[in-house]
C-alpha cells in the first residue's frame, strides 16, 4: 500500500512538472506579466499574437508602396560589447527583435533566431500600449493638418455629453488626466460593471457605466479609455474617409512603410506593424523633432505639458515603470536622465521603442514576453 502511495505522488508530481500549461490557460488572450513560461507556451503564444492581425476588424488596412523608404545599415561587429550583450539577451528571453539606430544607421539588427519559423522581417506584430503613442503622433497630424485646433482646444464630441469627459481639453485625454480614476483603471478596465474597455466602442461606455458621471482629480491614471477616446473622436471628426486618407499619407507618403500595416482594432489602439516599419515610425518623430516641423512641434509641446506619474504598482525595471512622467501617450523622465527628451513607446509583453531625441538614438525591441533586461539593453545605451 505505501509503495503504491509512493508511486500515485510520484507520477503526480511528475505530471505536474511536465505541464507547461499550469497557470496560463491555452486560450486564455497573453501571457500574465508575471509568468515564467517555457519555449512551448513562448511559442505557441507567439502564434497566437500573429495570427490575430488577420481575424481582428481594423479600421484602417495600409499596402506599403515599392518606393518605401530604404535604411541605411551600418551594422557594428559580432565581437562588438553592444552586439555581444543584446546575443546574449536573445539566448535567454523571449526577445524577437532588437534593432539599435544612431545618427542616421541602422548599428544593431538582430532577429531571434529560436523563433525565425514564426517571426520575420515583414510579420505584422501586436503592438499592444505601442499603438497609444501611434495614435498621439497621428493626432498631432490632425492638428497640424487643421481638423483640430491645438492640444488645449476641448473635444467637441456629443458621445461625450453628460460624463466626466465633457469639455475637456485634449490633453487631458493624451496625457491620461481626465479625472476618471473613480471609474476606470488599467487592471479592472471599468470598475463598477467590470467590462473591459478594449471590447466596447466609446459610445456604449459612455451611455452605460459613464452616464452622469463626475470628474475626479485630474491627475495621472493610466487606462486605456483616454487612449480610445482620442482614436473614436478622430475618426468621428474627420470622417473615415478622409481619415483613412490622412493616415496612408503619414504612413506611406512620410514614414516610407517597407510592408503592409493593421490598425486600430474596432476604433482602439491596437495595431499591427513590422519590425523595421516601427523602426520607420521612431525615425519620422526623431526627424519631426529636430527639424521642428509642425509635427515636431506638437512632440516638443506633449513633452512642455507633461504630467508626474506618482507611484505605481507594477514594479519592474522596464520603460513603463522606470519613467517619472507621462508626455501625451509617451513616457518620459527615466529616472536618472530626467529633464532629457527621450520618449519611450511602450507596449505589454515586452514591446519597447525608445527616442533619445538629444543623441540620435533609437533602441527598438520586440518580444513574446517581457523576461529581458531592460536596463542592460537600453537604459544602459542611452544614459
Amino acid at each position: 500500500m505505501l509503495i503504491r502511495t509512493l508511486l500515485i505522488f510520484l507520477f503526480l508530481s511528475l505530471s505536474a512538472v511536465a505541464d507547461p500549461w499550469k497557470g496560463y490557460p491555452y486560450n486564455s488572450s497573453e501571457i500574465p506579466s508575471k509568468a515564467k513560461p517555457d519555449e512551448k507556451i513562448l511559442k505557441h503564444y507567439l502564434k497566437k499574437y500573429i495570427s490575430a492581425r488577420t481575424k481582428e476588424d481594423f479600421t484602417i488596412k495600409i499596402k506599403a508602396n515599392d518606393d518605401y523608404k530604404k535604411l541605411n545599415f551600418k551594422l557594428i561587429t559580432d565581437f562588438d560589447y553592444d552586439k555581444i550583450v543584446v546575443d546574449k539577451q536573445m539566448d535567454k528571453s523571449a526577445m524577437l527583435s532588437y534593432l539599435m539606430y544612431e545618427d542616421g544607421n541602422v548599428v544593431i539588427d538582430v532577429i531571434n533566431e529560436k523563433y525565425k519559423k514564426n517571426f520575420k522581417n515583414k510579420t505584422l506584430y501586436v503592438s499592444n500600449s505601442v499603438g497609444k503613442s501611434l495614435v498621439s503622433y497621428i493626432t498631432g497630424h490632425a492638428i497640424c493638418k487643421g481638423y483640430i485646433g491645438n492640444i488645449h482646444q476641448p473635444i467637441d464630441w456629443d458621445v461625450l455629453e453628460n460624463t466626466l469627459y465633457e469639455g475637456q481639453p485634449i490633453i487631458n485625454f493624451l496625457n491620461m488626466a481626465s479625472g476618471d480614476q473613480q471609474y476606470v483603471d488599467d487592471m479592472s478596465g471599468l470598475i463598477n460593471s467590470k467590462r473591459w474597455v478594449n471590447n466596447v466602442s466609446i459610445k456604449s461606455v459612455m451611455k452605460k457605466e459613464l452616464k452622469n458621471s463626475k470628474v475626479g482629480k485630474l491627475k495621472y491614471n493610466y487606462s486605456n479609455v483616454d487612449t480610445n477616446i482620442v482614436i473614436s473622436y478622430l475618426v468621428a471628426k474627420m470622417g473615415n474617409k478622409e481619415f483613412k486618407k490622412m493616415v496612408k499619407e503619414i504612413l506611406v507618403d512620410k514614414v516610407g512603410i517597407e510592408y503592409k500595416v493593421n490598425l486600430f482594432r474596432k476604433h482602439t489602439y491596437g495595431s499591427f506593424v513590422s519590425r523595421y516599419d516601427y523602426l520607420r515610425i521612431s525615425i519620422a518623430m526623431l526627424e519631426d523633432w529636430n527639424n521642428n516641423t509642425c509635427e515636431g512641434q506638437y512632440l516638443k509641446s506633449l513633452y512642455e505639458n507633461k504630467i508626474q506619474k506618482g507611484e505605481n504598482d507594477y514594479g519592474g525595471t522596464d520603460g513603463f515603470n522606470i519613467t517619472t512622467s507621462y508626455a501625451g501617450q509617451f513616457h518620459t523622465d527615466i529616472e536618472g536622465i530626467e529633464n532629457r527628451p527621450i520618449f519611450v513607446m511602450d507596449g505589454f509583453g515586452g514591446q519597447s521603442h525608445v527616442i533619445d531625441f538629444e543623441r540620435n538614438r533609437i533602441i527598438s525591441i520586440m518580444a513574446i514576453h517581457r523576461n529581458y533586461d531592460w536596463k542592460k539593453l537600453v537604459y544602459k545605451k542611452i544614459h
